[in-house]
């Protein structure tokens, strides 16, 4: 008769959860060379499917039924304690450190965590998991504890169903591997047409924790063999060679996935022998110790490095410190929480389940009412602004529906009244950044009597080359159409002036930033046409809104804040600027204008700048602000030589 499976402790797969949220550490805290890290979490999807199967397959064996009551009652246990301690903490520190707006943002996010459906808030807010970890949310890695929670409601039900239908273990092993196959296509069919949601639901997802099924399926059948051993280093060499080799932009990242579930998948069979010296390895003491605490680890260190980010952005120690400190909390909570709370077993699981379930609502409830609270309301009943939150205003052209973003490539210039009929025209197109300055380009022009056109994309770069963009887990194909359209737009409408900006963090090397800037440039130049090339304005390390939130109760009676200021140098895009420079000289008529210290007068950039909001986040000029540069701005851009020369 064949072997079946015991789960029973085994120490290599501590030492497989070590390796797996170390990967993930070292990627969200930056570290160079971990760019894929974050498959890590597909490698405890993997794991957590393996065990969970082979506990309920245990049971179907020795019972023939599901015990619910006790299968939640290990999961709350397992999970809801240390969360609930790591979000208490959490929340009190942000009340602490942060702005009410910011801390009202958090807690609502909490909530979300607080009832396993995180995964859902952060599709439903349309967030970018790999965006900057200053703009992120610490609650979003639990989305990750969510896709589990949310997978283990059905899971258990449809096993049992399976086993029942099939007559035991021999259909299981039929029927759990096609399921896993057509659940993996769909995984990565749903992350080709909609990345975001398929990198957080639990629909794209299943298969992860499926494949886990599958090799506990197979450890149960089959004898351990000393081939084993290399089931373990390929499988090392799959898990590594996709936190190492690949990073966000590199494609559909379920495809990609498969490298490190598949290596998960092979070290587990490879562990079930006890043979090689991957799995001694995994095995040994220091890769145990850090499995066992890789739970509160997890939990810990997101946390940690968004507050190091927010108050020391880009700070290399203040980081290392916010991940030891963030491992340090995570074995004091194993040893005095964790543990202690495992290890105690209820006469009635039916209760703890009940209480864990009135917990979870209860948590979710404190962090809304925080949420709620954390800002007066008005008379109205609406949550007022804080004073300096009130004075962000959003750009005039948004409510022109000029701006489709990513939602399509449709071309829609925006005719800013007044349009009077053979007046010499000006098209402005670029991104945010571009068109920040608006109200004083609107001022500049009206004063003329010149036409204005507005071509805008949000996140779209003028600069013809393909580029993944992290916020919706693809490249931008859209951007690139629209792109295309814009040029033809400008080349039929034959306008007398025409203004490009962009903004100069796009993930671009100096050759594309000039070579793909000059390609744009020719495609828009015409005779009798001037193209002005305007440069990125500086880039705060900070967010600027919230930085003046956290430090000032009311709006600066001062002209600037030192408290959220960084010097130009550290602001500007010298690089970019340079190779749009290059890109300039290489095509006749037009110019490139260092738009730099504009917004930073005496080489200072303040997110609070001549009595008045200047950055309503870290790289956005407010209107209110950008208008008071319209002077300055038409001397920079020369506009009197432009407007004879296109007359």
């Amino acid at each position: 008769m064949a072997p079946r499976a015991s789960m029973t402790y085994r120490a290599d797969i501590d030492g497989l959860r070590a390796l797996a949220v170390m990967l993930v550490v070292l990627a969200h805290a930056g570290v160079p060379g971990f760019g894929g890290g974050f498959f890590g979490v597909d490698v405890f999807f993997v794991i957590s499917g393996f065990l969970i199967t082979g506990l309920l397959v245990d049971e179907f064996r020795t019972t023939g039924r599901f015990d619910a009551a006790r299968f939640y009652e290990r999961r709350v246990r397992r999970l809801l304690p240390a969360f609930a301690i790591v979000m208490a903490t959490t929340l009190a520190l942000a009340a602490i450190l942060l702005s009410p707006a910011e801390l009202a943002r958090h807690a609502k996010e909490a909530s979300w965590a607080a009832a396993w459906m995180a995964n859902i808030h952060q599709v439903w807010s349309d967030t970018s998991y790999f965006g900057e970890t200053r703009e992120s949310g610490l609650f979003l890695h639990a989305w990750s504890l969510s896709v589990e929670e949310q997978f283990y409601l059905l899971w258990p039900i449809l096993l049992l169903a399976a086993w029942r239908l099939a007559r035991g273990a021999s259909g299981l092993r039929r029927f759990v591997p096609l399921a896993t196959v057509l659940a993996f296509a769909w995984g990565v069919w749903r992350a080709h047409i909609d990345p975001l949601s398929a990198y957080f639901l639990p629909d794209a997802r299943a298969w992860q924790l499926m494949l886990g099924a599958c090799a506990f399926l197979w450890v149960d059948t089959r004898r351990p063999s000393g081939s084993g051993r290399w089931f373990g280093v390929l499988g090392l060499i799959l898990v590594v060679s996709a936190a190492v080799g690949f990073d966000k932009s590199s494609g559909n990242l379920m495809l990609l996935a498969a490298l490190p579930a598949f290596g998960a998948a092979l070290l587990l069979v490879a562990g079930a022998g006890g043979v090689g010296r991957v799995t001694s390895a995994l095995g040994s003491r220091w890769p145990v110790a850090v499995g066992r605490v890789s739970y509160g680890w997890y939990l810990w260190h997101w946390p940690a490095l968004i507050f190091a980010a927010l108050l020391a952005p880009d700070n290399l120690l203040v980081r290392a410190l916010a991940v030891l400190g963030s491992f340090a909390a995570a074995v004091g909570m194993y040893h005095w929480l964790e543990r202690p709370i495992r290890k105690r077993s209820a006469d009635r699981p039916s209760r703890v389940v009940l209480a864990g379930a009135m917990g979870s609502i209860a948590l979710a409830l404190l962090a809304l009412w925080i949420s709620r609270v954390t800002v007066q309301p008005e008379e109205g009943g609406h949550a007022a602004l804080h004073p300096i939150q009130a004075l962000a205003v959003a750009p005039e052209y948004n409510h022109y529906g000029c701006d489709d973003w990513y939602r399509s490539s449709e071309l829609r210039p925006c005719f800013v009244p007044p349009q009077t009929a053979g007046a010499p025209t000006v098209i402005v197109t670029g991104d945010s950044i571009g068109l920040q300055f608006f109200p004083a380009f609107r001022q500049i022009f009206a004063a003329r009597g010149w036409n204005l056109i507005i071509v805008t994309k949000s996140a779209c770069p003028m600069v013809d080359r393909p580029f993944y963009y992290a916020r919706i887990g693809r490249e931008f194909t859209e951007c690139s159409q629209w792109r295309a359209s814009v040029a033809e737009f400008i080349r039929d409408f034959d306008p007398n002036l025409v203004l490009v900006g962009s903004a100069g963090d796009y993930p671009f090397d100096a050759e594309q930033w000039r070579s793909g800037t000059e390609d744009f440039l020719r495609s828009i130049a015409g005779e009798g046409r001037e193209v002005i090339l305007l440069g990125p304005t500086p880039m705060l390390p900070f967010d600027g809104l919230q930085c003046l939130m956290r430090h000032h109760h009311e709006a600066p009676d001062a002209v600037d804040s030192p408290e959220c200021s960084v010097t130009l140098v550290d602001a500007e895009w010298r690089g970019v600027n340079g190779a749009l420079r290059a890109a300039v000289e290489a095509v006749p008529d037009t110019r490139f204008v260092d738009l730099s210290a504009l917004p930073c007068p005496e080489g200072v950039c303040s997110a609070w700048n001549r009595g008045q909001l200047a950055f309503r986040d870290s790289q956005h000029l407010n209107p209110p602000f950008a208008l008071t540069l319209a002077p300055e701005l038409e001397q920079l851009l020369d506009i009197q030589e432009a407007l004879e020369s296109s007359q």
